[in-house]
């Protein structure tokens, strides 16, 4: 399955950032092609806040409860980031979890390329997902945003707008 990331408004994305996903046994593997990066990150370890710099991330609920998902985030420099998220009673709450998600990540020229296995269960018709990438020039420039499935407003966190995984 293919996607291009629009810009989170909704409208024609800037920068051109597309995800192939393919159902592997015993999970998925994310292709991420993002172009003209500034490739902003100043990060030093994993789990570091990454998603203030430049990044690619995936929310992915394998049983399709919108409200509890996992959420994996690649820098153009090789950090992961990695949580589940839970939404309840409108709070959204963040368990770490072990960023050591099989990954590489190639740069050429101003474009960063990452491929990942994320290790989970999922259903086709059932799991449900979304796609983003920040893009930042430096520590306060703004964001750029782009999603698979735009969430129109200032976050991702929008568990209404995760995909049915087809």
């Amino acid at each position: 399955m293919k996607y291009t990331l629009y810009a989170n408004s909704g409208e024609k994305a800037d920068r051109k950032t597309a995800l192939e996903i393919t159902l592997e046994k015993g999970g998925i593997s994310l292709d991420y092609s993002a172009y003209d990066s500034c490739f902003y990150s100043p990060f030093k370890k994993d789990n570091d806040p990454l998603y203030d710099g430049c990044v690619v991330e995936i929310f992915f609920s394998p049983t399709g409860d919108v409200n509890e998902y996992l959420e994996y985030e690649f820098s153009p420099n090789g950090l992961v980031w990695a949580g589940r998220i839970t939404h309840k009673d409108g709070q959204r709450l963040t368990q770490m979890l072990d960023p050591n998600i099989p990954h590489t990540v190639k740069k050429e020229g101003k474009d960063y390329f990452v491929h990942a296995f994320i290790p989970t269960e999922y259903a086709l018709g059932i799991s449900r997902f979304n796609a983003f990438r920040i893009e930042r020039a430096g520590e306060h420039a703004p964001c750029l945003l782009y999603a698979a499935f735009p969430t129109l407003c200032e976050t991702f966190h929008v568990p209404s707008k995760l995909g049915v995984l087809q």
